[in-house]
């Protein structure tokens, strides 16, 4: 399966963008990518996940575990969501739990009212497995 990261620093949030399948092999490059912009001071996410085309449990819990990463950090996300992980929200009621936006522009919409400092940081991870 094969799990492509693109994050982009966008007017101060950065976009996490994950296409293709995201399972137990490859669910941790989602973890040290979100761990790598905390380091570097990035505090505010858009976590662009329409282009998932499958997630297993793995996956879920590591959207969960990014989101308690970001919370503790004192950062917030908001998620795009697409139809296989909007399924699995609305399946296991995760849904309230995540800030559902429909865009980027959405996203960057709904952090602009959060005053936290960040830097820049531009990379592609892709893994195969």
């Amino acid at each position: 399966m094969t799990l492509d990261i693109f994050c982009a620093k966008q007017d101060g949030v950065t976009v996490i963008k994950a296409a293709g399948e995201m399972d137990y092999h490859n669910f941790r490059v989602l973890k040290t990518s979100v761990e790598q912009s905390l380091a570097d001071g990035e505090r505010k996410f858009i976590f662009n996940l329409a282009d998932l085309a499958y997630l297993d449990s793995s996956a879920l819990g590591s959207l969960l575990y990014n989101q308690k990463r970001v919370r503790d950090a004192n950062g917030d996300m908001v998620v795009i969501a697409g139809r296989a992980l909007t399924e699995i929200l609305n399946l296991t009621h995760l849904d309230s739990y995540f800030n559902i936006v429909e865009s980027v522009e959405a996203g960057q919409s709904w952090l602009a009212e959060i005053d936290l400092p960040s830097r820049s940081n531009v990379s592609k991870i892709q893994t195969r497995g």
